[in-house]
């Protein structure tokens, strides 16, 4: 039996089974790729080398000449390797602020004896080396008692409440951590209020 060159067209237009399932693994692949991708990309750019608080502190009301608090964002480690980070931005979101209250960013670098400050209107009676946060910054984010530790004062320019809900820190990790860099929220609520 001869075939017409009819047929032979009309068979070469249909894709064959194996050309199917070829087309099929391609895209599933695509798919797995992406979707790999997007868990990389949001690990890379999603830092979590600190973590949260997990507490809240809000002291009786005070006058406005001493109602500036400050409090830790991050603590030092209690176990674990050291890491060296380089801080480029910090942000200080308020869910409340009629107190119309600004954030100043410091690092305390410990010593011998020294505990972190958790919540103190004085915050040189508890670290004796205080220097100003200027992005961008080497953070040693060591384990206690060697290390520094990252706080924030909250200052209020008048009566009213001052709300601090959470800090964004914009940071980079090390080649251990192949680079990784992005912003780490930290809960942190503290609230000031001034009378």
């Amino acid at each position: 039996m001869s075939t017409t060159s009819t047929d032979r067209a009309a068979s070469g237009l249909r894709p064959t089974a194996r050309r199917r399932r070829k087309g099929i693994v391609a895209i599933l692949v695509a798919i797995v790729l992406a979707a790999a991708g997007m868990v990389a990309w949001n690990w890379w750019t999603h830092p979590k080398a600190f973590g949260g608080l997990g507490d809240g502190y809000e002291p009786d009301p005070r006058p406005l000449a001493d109602s500036a608090l400050s409090t830790t964002v991050v603590f030092p480690k209690i176990k674990g390797s050291p890491e060296t980070v380089t801080i480029r931005g910090l942000d200080a979101t308020f869910s409340e602020n009629t107190a119309k209250a600004g954030a100043t960013f410091w690092i305390c670098h410990m010593t011998e004896g020294e505990a972190p400050i958790l919540a103190v209107f004085d915050p040189e009676s508890t670290c004796a080396d205080i220097e100003k946060v200027t992005t961008p910054m080497r953070f040693e984010h060591g384990v206690r008692p060697d290390s520094d530790y990252l706080f924030v004062t909250i200052t209020p320019t008048r009566s009213g409440v001052a709300k601090l809900e959470s800090v964004d820190i914009d940071y980079s990790r090390s080649k251990r951590h192949l680079y990784q860099r992005g912003t780490e929220t930290i809960a942190a609520a503290r609230v000031v209020t001034v009378r």
